[in-house]
């Protein structure tokens, strides 16, 4: 009996500590939208309820109009609700907020049932796996050996066209590598254990960029020296109509002092006006000179513009083409894997389930966890299995 009871006290103990623990979790969590509260005002139960806590993450309380909550800890909530009542209320008020469910977690891939599920403190990988009823699996009804051959050949082909995907995408990024760090210019493309052909289609991508980059350099290296011959000939005229309007100003006074004709005033007016046309014709072929070397210099940023455009677009397509070919395979492989598992097991060594996570309060970036790992609220997880491949 005495052993017994201390079974009992040490159980008793345990989940004593184990609600303690879950108490202190709650405690600090930072309240996000679709969390579920349950607030309890004391002498208030027409304003006690259960509220959802909205995107723009706040929640309503009638009378109380919205209350902030996100990012919040339960006892900041309170606070928050005693803050407000007091100004709608007369007297202290007392606030319980307790956690009524927390915002669902989502399973996702090779899942009986992908879905959200209710998160509760505690929730590991494996549980939330079990939520979705386990792994996938592919009925091997129906199946024959017409449908198990066809299932060979998808995988045999899917593994080529992944090769040469994965290859293309290698010398794809390399290139994008040399482009974004700006060593474009004089570095040669080179991508260790990639089908050479797939580094053969970059560089003459490159070299067609070299070719117009040159022939753009060329036309504003030129469009510049017409440019300065233009301006070196404004100097010119500029002197030759100083000269003219100095001779002019002369012959006007010997004009009016009746010591020179009139004709040879006109005769300088005439050329001075010349010059000034010159040197107007010169000023417009000089900046239309001047804009052509900009435009073949604007070209040259456009042809790098649209050549680092073309490489993205190569890569979202490898990308796109990469794991479109990797769900053929997987799928071409789980059904080897029911039907057919020798087979299988000849164009595979092994095979393990993937377990990646996006947590709510993180990046975009997934973290890669373990069954036994921990889940949190507005976690999505993601299951999905990888072979390694002879």
């Amino acid at each position: 009996m005495s052993m017994i009871k201390g079974v009992r006290i040490l159980v008793g103990a345990a989940a004593l500590c184990l609600g303690l623990f879950q108490q202190a979790v709650a405690d600090n969590y930072l309240v996000a939208p679709g969390d579920k509260l349950d607030i309890s005002i004391l002498g208030r139960t027409e304003f006690s309820r259960i509220a959802q806590v909205r995107d723009d993450g706040t929640f309503r309380l009638h009378m109380l109009g919205a209350i902030e909550a996100e990012g919040l800890t339960l006892h900041e909530i309170e606070g928050k609700i005693v803050e407000r009542a007091a100004e709608s209320f007369a007297g202290s008020v007392s606030v319980i907020v307790d956690i009524a469910e927390y915002r669902p977690v989502s399973v996702l891939g090779v899942v009986q049932t992908p879905g959200s599920y209710v998160y509760s403190p505690g929730m590991t990988v494996i549980k939330a796996v079990a939520l979705a009823g386990g792994y996938e699996r592919v009925t091997a009804a129906g199946g024959n050996e017409r449908d198990v051959v066809n299932a060979q050949q998808r995988v045999i082909q899917a593994r080529i066209r992944l090769g040469f995907a994965e290859d293309q995408r290698k010398a794809v990024m390399a290139e994008l590598e040399l482009v974004e760090s700006g060593q474009l210019d004089g570095e040669d493309l080179t991508v260790d254990g990639v089908n050479p052909d797939q580094v053969s289609l970059i560089r003459m991508g490159r070299t067609l960029l070299d070719e117009s980059i040159e022939g753009f350099s060329r036309r504003a290296a030129l469009a510049t020296a017409e440019a300065d011959l233009y301006a070196q000939r404004r100097v010119v005229i500029g002197r030759q109509l100083e000269v003219t309007e100095a001779q002019l100003a002369d012959v006007d006074k010997l004009v009016s002092q009746g010591l020179s004709r009139r004709e040879r005033l006109t005769d300088w007016k005439v050329e001075a006006d010349r010059y000034r046309s010159d040197d107007l014709e010169t000023t417009a072929r000089a900046a239309a000179a001047a804009q052509t070397a900009a435009n073949a210099k604007n070209e040259i940023d456009v042809a790098l513009t649209r050549y680092h455009r073309d490489l993205l677009a190569a890569k979202v397509v490898a990308d796109e083409n990469i794991e479109l070919l990797r769900s053929q395979l997987n799928a071409s492989m789980d059904y080897l894997r029911m039907t057919a598992p020798s087979l299988a097991m000849s164009v595979e060594e092994q095979a393990e389930t993937v377990f990646e996570v996006f947590r709510a309060d993180g990046g975009e970036k997934a973290e890669r966890v373990k069954l036994t790992s921990e889940l949190r609220p507005g976690d999505v997880l993601v299951v999905k299995f990888e072979g390694v491949t002879n």
